[in-house]
């Protein structure tokens, strides 16, 4: 068969269509090796000791080339023990509607592989882990802060939500939870506190095992009464189609039979977070510093608005971070046989001092704050990365 011409450009288009698109495939995963192994050489991806002897695997900062396996992917809080052993294996990292070529609305709308919509919650990440043989509760980066705290505090209300965790974590797999709390909210108003279940993972495959109807977690969610995450009859068309008039709430998910997921926000929801209202090229470095730029991407890719200025910044921010990461190890490689006082009566004056001797006490220093604070109105200016039509778009 002889393809015309406009067939084999169609074609053509297709295949670097699914080319470009993301692993969907998630890796066998044993310890800490099989992650750690693959993703050498990013040096925005992490692996911090924490006082509970587990190391969490997390980027700390990431622009358009971070996640480009499915390793890379699977660090967004991936968690190993003493052993080395991973223990706690939340979400993988996904993306925006628009954020990627095959994320746009008419590709989604063309799948035939959608296996459910749920409510995006506004809230925090929330996820089990075993630690030393016990349950322990933990959010992306952390042990022990606000969230964990608070879900900690919700947990001991509910002696069932705890027996389900336990049952969830002895048997291999970690349940991954969205906290939605008066004392944290973030822009969605929430009247009361809730921990609500997104999904139930295995550790070692990463299978999103709710996608398995047989799958005993089925029944142990109806046995324990678990509060789980709203999902909608409606299909996706119906969804976008209203998507413009949905208030007070985020938006949604879109989990595909592969386990792979979609976020999609609601307009309402990105003009109340204020992570689209301006584009000057200092908010965005500030957006990239918050991990909010990925919000941005999308909303602004759905309107026709080129990405390349926008990743441009992402891509410096990205090596600047990383330089003040490579003097830091520098000073403290160079500094490593002083003790606690001489090392600070040597390096007290260099501007990168408090950072350096975070590191050599053995905390993980806040670069991103730091930067932040310190160089980020000196590094980037307040030019607009763009005209009329991206002012046109942002205004709705």
């Amino acid at each position: 068969m002889i393809l015309k011409k406009a067939d084999a450009t169609a074609f053509l288009a297709a295949v670097a269509l699914v080319a470009e698109r993301p692993y969907v495939t998630f890796p066998l995963v044993h310890s800490i090796g099989d992650i750690r192994k693959a993703v050498e050489g990013k040096r925005e991806i992490r692996f911090s000791e924490h006082p509970n002897g587990v190391t969490l695997g997390c980027y700390q900062f990431m622009d358009s080339s971070t996640f480009d396996s499915p390793e890379a992917l699977e660090c967004r809080g991936i968690a190993f023990g003493r052993d080395g052993r991973v223990i706690s294996r939340p979400l993988h990292k996904f993306f925006n509607m628009g954020e990627k070529a095959w994320l746009s609305p008419s590709e989604l709308l063309r799948r035939d592989d959608i296996a459910w919509i749920h409510d995006k919650l506004d809230g925090s990440m929330i996820a089990t882990a075993e630690v030393d043989g016990s349950l322990a509760i933990r959010s992306k980066k952390s042990f022990d802060n606000e969230v964990t705290r608070l879900a900690l505090d919700i947990l001991k209300h509910s002696p069932e939500l705890q027996s389900f965790c336990e049952v969830v974590m002895v048997s291999g797999m970690t349940a991954v939870f969205e906290i939605t709390h008066p004392e944290a909210q973030i822009v969605v108003r929430q009247d009361r506190p809730r921990l609500r279940l997104l999904h139930v993972r295995d550790n070692q495959t990463g299978e999103y095992v709710l996608l398995d109807e047989s799958n005993d977690v089925h029944g142990w969610i109806r046995d324990f009464g678990v509060d789980c995450v709203k999902r909608h009859e409606a299909g996706l068309a119906t969804l976008l189609e209203e998507l413009e008039f949905l208030k007070d709430a985020e938006g949604y998910v879109v989990q595909f039979k592969n386990g792979d997921m979609c976020k999609i926000k609601c307009p309402w929801y990105l003009r109340m977070h204020k992570s689209v209202t301006f584009l000057r090229e200092r908010d965005i470095a500030r957006l990239a510093l918050n991990e909010e730029l990925d919000d941005v991407k999308g909303s602004l890719s759905e309107v026709g608005i080129d990405l390349s200025a926008v990743e441009g910044v992402e891509r410096s921010l990205k090596e600047r971070l990383l330089g003040i990461m490579d003097e830091v190890d520098a000073i403290c490689s160079d500094g490593a046989d002083l003790d606690r006082k001489s090392f600070a009566i040597k390096n007290s004056k260099h501007p990168l001092f408090g950072l350096a001797m975070a590191k050599y006490q053995g905390k993980e220093p806040g670069v991103s704050d730091w930067y932040g604070n310190n160089r980020l109105k000196t590094d980037y200016s307040l030019k607009v990365l763009g005209g009329d039509a991206l002012k046109e778009a942002l205004e709705g």
